[in-house]
């Protein structure tokens, strides 16, 4: 008895030793944080790492990589509002968003805290495959075709990066975090999340963070900013919730649409109202453009149903009433006529400096593509301004290597081999969410593929008339998309499932 417990004992020990030692760190930790940093909230960001991580090591990972989702959808960063006005919980968002070296003044971390915990998180997945079925019960394997494209991707952008350097254009490392945290997210969410069985969680989560955006919006732009400037800001929180915004909006159109009940529609007449508000508020008219191009492509892919009947009748009908709205308010101001201001200032630039100023913008990068087609100048290159439009080098002096306009600019970068590899994400997730659209069963398995396609949509649109990759918002949602359309297919037999994978009924059970 005594040799038996005098091997307990020195375990008791060392265990209470190592306590010591980290409970040390912690405390040294946080005071260095205190010192260090001006922000005197960061002295908790030790503490509160230490309890997330174990949390997270104990918890199941999809309810870590849940709340990681809500966090960096729904927290702001310090320039959001164009930097005006924020609240406490702008510091968070930074560490999440922004790079360490910036966020925390970490010298020589380029990464940010979306990466550190996706990596951390990844990492309790491959130690709990031996194992633990805490998070393996009821989840659906990715099909292999989802790893060959996004290893088609990284390729792609390690091309432009190889190409750029040896033309001597640089490096483009902002360039490469961005577009790489895509594949790491999507296989993020692919290991953590199981499947259609959380799908629910997902759209709820992008919701919610719509929703506490509008909050924001609303109060930065009626209570805030005219205390702080006298009147209202160009935008309330930033470009990339755009994408969230349009795609929650959808999510509740869609749910309505394919199963039209009390609860749904309770849901969609406190909700989307909400939401509406919120792309109001934070005056994006792109966000406009992603809804109602997501709409028009639900109308296309979805099954013959009541609602589409109903848009048909309205379009036969109200046709003609519109053009004749159109034709008499094109040039004409007023509350009347403000969604055709909107739409005629997104194209006519002869009526918005901005419009005006994109359109040189592409007409450069097109120049500048015809002479490196095929392979492009490198992610570190710049387009080549053949047409002298506004200069904005004062408030965005990179404005020539990372063009808003960032469909033409990958393509101007990586030439048209680096742009089918990189892009060709979007194919994929738009192929297996059609193809599991038509053979789905569940109310729900159709509408999660037709906001998978919206959230291409979205991004799409972000991506031509803004700087797309840069929000993490459109990077966030993009790996959301991917991860949902892989297993989804497999769920709905639109894609083969992998070997040894548990299948439908193993997710259901």
């Amino acid at each position: 008895m005594i040799e038996a417990a005098a091997p307990s004992r020195e375990g008791e020990r060392l265990r209470s030793a190592a306590l010591a030692l980290l409970l040390l760190c912690i405390g040294a930790a946080t005071v260095a944080a205190a010192v260090a940093s001006a922000n005197p909230g960061l002295a908790l960001l030790p503490v509160a790492l230490v309890a997330a991580a174990y949390a997270a090591a104990r918890a199941p990972l999809r309810w870590s990589a849940a709340a990681l989702l809500l966090a960096v959808l729904s927290l702001e960063v310090s320039s959001d509002a164009a930097g005006v006005w924020r609240t406490p919980l702008a510091a968070v968002g930074d560490l999440l968003h922004d790079n360490l070296e910036r966020s925390a003044g970490i010298p020589g971390v380029p990464l940010s805290g979306l990466d550190l915990l996706s990596v951390f998180l990844l990492g309790v997945f491959v130690l709990r495959r031996g194992g633990s079925p805490v998070d393996r019960s009821g989840s659906i394997a990715a099909p292999a075709v989802v790893a060959a494209f996004l290893l088609l991707h990284v390729g792609g952008i390690l091309f432009a990066e190889v190409n750029g350097l040896v033309r001597g254009a640089g490096s483009a490392m902002w360039k490469l975090h961005q577009l790489l945290q895509i594949p790491l997210l999507a296989l993020l969410f692919q290991a953590t999340f199981r499947g259609p069985r959380d799908h629910r969680l997902l759209g709820r989560i992008v919701i919610v963070a719509a929703c506490i955006k509008t909050l924001l919006a609303v109060w930065v732009q009626r209570v805030a900013a005219p205390a702080l400037t006298g009147g209202k800001l160009a935008y309330a929180t930033n470009h990339g919730d755009s994408v969230l915004f349009a795609v929650a909006a959808f999510i509740l159109l869609a749910d309505l649409a394919e199963r039209t009940d009390l609860r749904r529609a309770v849901n969609a007449g406190l909700l989307l109202p909400i939401i509406l508000v919120g792309i109001h508020e934070n005056d994006r008219r792109t966000a406009w453009v992603m809804l109602a191009m997501s709409v028009i492509a639900a109308y296309a892919v979805g099954a013959p149903q009541r609602w589409k009947r109903g848009v048909t009748r309205f379009a036969v009908i109200g046709g003609p009433i519109l053009l004749l709205y159109a034709a008499a308010g094109w040039n004409r101001a007023g509350p009347l006529f403000a969604p055709l201001h909107t739409l005629r200032t997104l194209s006519d630039a002869s009526v918005d400096r901005s419009t005006r100023w994109r359109e040189v913008e592409n007409w450069n990068i097109a120049m500048s593509i015809r002479e490196h087609p095929i392979a492009g100048i490198g992610l570190g290159g710049e387009y080549t301004e053949f047409v002298r439009g506004d200069d904005i080098s004062s408030i965005f002096p990179d404005f020539r290597a990372f063009p808003h306009n960032s469909v033409l600019g990958l393509l101007l970068f990586s030439g048209a081999l680096g742009f089918t590899a990189i892009w060709s994400l979007f194919g994929l997730v738009v192929f297996l969410a059609i193809r599991s659209h038509r053979l789905a069963r569940d109310a729900e398995d159709r509408v999660a593929a037709l906001c998978c396609i919206a959230t291409v949509i979205a991004c799409a649109v972000l991506a031509y008339g803004d700087t797309g990759a840069h929000f993490t918002q459109y990077r966030v949602l993009t790996a959301l998309a991917i991860a949902v359309s892989g297993k989804l297919a497999v769920a709905t037999g639109a894609w083969p499932a992998p070997a040894k994978c548990p299948g439908r009924a193993a997710a259901e059970g």
